[in-house]
């Protein structure tokens, strides 16, 4: 019997971003964070106890995970904006448990 996903956990409204590259007037490279996904609804936590001290021993710094319905192409390159705050999704986004049901993402505040 598969677990039920109980969309009540899902309260907080984020975007997912991604990078468009180009150039501007003057050939000069720059880039845009464009939406790639609006309104989606996700649970956001903060790392506690063992989720927390496991993530001090990498090299970047995780402090919160999204949690919501899967969406298909998220990756490691896109930023998560939820109200004015910007994070940086740290490693690849996990399919929980392969099902095509949950994704996972792990993040850091960058603005």
């Amino acid at each position: 019997m598969m677990k039920q996903i109980n969309p009540g956990n899902y309260r907080h409204k984020i975007d997912f971003l991604q990078r468009k590259l180009g150039r501007d007037e003057y050939g000069e490279p720059f880039g845009d964070w464009i939406p790639f996904k609006t309104g989606v609804w996700a649970s956001k936590d903060p790392l506690l106890g063992n989720e927390f001290f496991a993530a001090l021993t990498t090299d970047n710094k995780v402090e919160v995970k999204f949690n919501m319905r899967y969406i298909d192409g998220i990756t490691s390159e896109m930023r998560i904006k939820h109200g004015e705050e910007i994070y940086e999704i740290i490693g690849s986004p996990v399919n929980v448990k392969g099902l095509n049901r949950e994704l996972l993402c792990y993040c850091r505040l960058v603005k």
